[in-house]
């Protein structure tokens, strides 16, 4: 499937099918989002309806919300910068301790809807703000020169279910703009996202639903998540330490974490 040059507003739909699977967990606030968009509807178009067969990727996705929730607080960081922040809660949870200071960033659309809906369910608060950002995009929209950041203190810059989605192409310029922000202020990159298409291959041939699911979804968003997988698990170190990164993979085999900075 060849990719389209922009197509990344069609990604969008799918924040609202994440949505709908955290709502079964006990992610703070996740009920409520999934709720307010009606992301029961959204995740039916995308060939999803009976709970039994998507059980692994319920699990999936509230294990990789609830790693990245540890390692932030195992770290110790109190400036988070996440991108395609989408419908994700983890803003509105973490941001009610005052001494952490949590971007939220995606589309224009999708997050002037996610400061809307914040809005309604908590109300504004001083340590939360929301920024459009189009993480591929170069020069950078990053927020390196915002007011709001601590230059004495690192960041911890965060993305879940996001890199399957971009060609290698894009998955350069995002490298590239995170590692300008962590040569700035220093920290981590932290990201569940490294599929595999010999992973993709093994679910494929033991869950045919699952492989409905992703036929659906590249169908409605016009980017093949196959063909954006790396091949294998070394395949993904070698991009990373190209790109200029330091690698940790904690918590072993398909859960793996890269984040550094460049030295």
């Amino acid at each position: 499937m060849k990719n389209p040059p922009k197509s990344f507003d069609l990604i969008s739909p799918t924040a609202i099918s994440a949505a709908y699977c955290r709502q079964f967990s006990d992610i703070p606030y996740a009920f409520e989002l999934a709720q307010q968009v009606d992301a029961c509807t959204v995740f039916e178009q995308h060939g999803g309806n009976n709970l039994e067969e998507i059980a692994p990727l319920l699990l999936q996705i509230e294990g990789r919300y609830k790693a990245i929730n540890h390692l932030i607080t195992m770290f110790g960081f109190t400036q988070i910068i996440e991108l395609a922040s989408g419908l994700l809660p983890r803003g509105i949870e973490m941001s009610k301790n005052p001494n952490i200071t949590f971007v939220e960033s995606d589309l224009p659309a999708m997050i002037d809807l996610k400061k809307q809906l914040v809005m309604q369910l908590i109300g504004k608060r001083p340590n939360l703000y929301f920024e459009a950002i189009d993480a591929t995009s170069r020069p950078s929209q990053f927020p390196i020169h915002a007011n709001y950041l601590r230059k004495d203190e690192r960041v911890a810059i965060i993305c879940e279910g996001l890199l399957l989605y971009l060609t290698f192409s894009e998955k350069e310029q995002i490298s590239a703009n995170i590692r300008d922000m962590l040569q700035q202020y220093g920290g981590v990159w932290i990201t569940p996202d490294i599929s595999t298409k010999e992973n993709w291959y093994k679910m494929q041939e033991n869950k045919p639903k699952s492989q409905r699911m992703v036929q659906t979804i590249s169908e409605k968003t016009g980017r093949s998540i196959i063909d954006n997988s790396f091949d294998d698990r070394e395949h993904a170190r070698q991009f990373f330490v190209e790109q200029g990164f330091c690698l940790k993979a904690l918590h072993g085999s398909e859960d793996t974490r890269y984040g550094g900075k460049k030295h």
